[in-house]
């Protein structure tokens, strides 16, 4: 997203793609990463750190890494539009433990139930199933103090904005909504089984 790099560049930021954190030493504040290259060669780097802010690689738990539900990766196997088993018909998934190509976030499952709900629901008919899952997930960047980039997107990084601004442009408005809005929602909607704004779409 061309906004985001300017930010990059105002901050001096390095990006650091197809790395691998492996290693931590906290006495000495190095750690070491495996940085693979584009022909697939493998390389160790140790960094020094005055912070390092780490974030656990994604994973299924066993029961469902170790079942015949799931793909090589781990998570349970799925059409990505759909959110049907490909095996098991009478199996759907969605979330965390879902192999959707997607962001695993908390706004996707909003998506994502509307369409298994309604899919399970005709599935039990035997029925074609109706309802697709575009691969919607969203991110609110914090980028400054006060400002927001409210990233929305689709498979393959189609932007998919729920409002009518300009997607890519940093606001004070969302930054409400980060701070104030989407709090309340998460708490007051989301955990107590209230939806307002998610619709599914129909196969064309």
């Amino acid at each position: 997203m061309p906004s985001l790099m300017d930010y990059v560049e105002r901050y001096q930021a390095r990006l650091s793609f197809n790395s691998n954190l492996v290693r931590v030493d906290g006495r000495r504040k190095t750690a070491c990463f495996e940085t693979e290259d584009a022909d697939g060669n493998v390389r160790t780097e140790e960094k020094q750190f005055d912070m390092l802010h780490v974030t656990p690689p994604q994973v299924a738990p066993d029961f469902l890494r170790d079942s015949p539900l799931a793909d090589a990766s781990g998570f349970c196997k799925v059409n990505e539009k759909t959110l049907q088993h490909p095996d098991y018909d009478n199996v759907f998934a969605l979330g965390d433990a879902c192999s959707s190509p997607n962001a695993k976030t908390a706004v996707t499952i909003r998506k994502q139930i509307v369409v298994v709900a309604g899919n399970l629901l005709v599935n039990k008919e035997d029925e074609e199933l109706p309802l697709v899952y575009g691969g919607y997930g969203a991110c609110p960047l914090a980028v400054e103090k006060g400002k927001v980039v409210l990233a929305e997107f689709g498979f393959g990084g189609k932007l998919m904005p729920t409002f009518p601004l300009k997607p890519t442009v940093s606001r004070k408005l969302y930054w409400f909504f980060k701070t104030t809005v989407f709090p309340w929602l998460y708490w007051n909607g989301m955990l107590k089984g209230k939806e307002w704004l998610a619709h599914a779409r129909k196969k064309h």
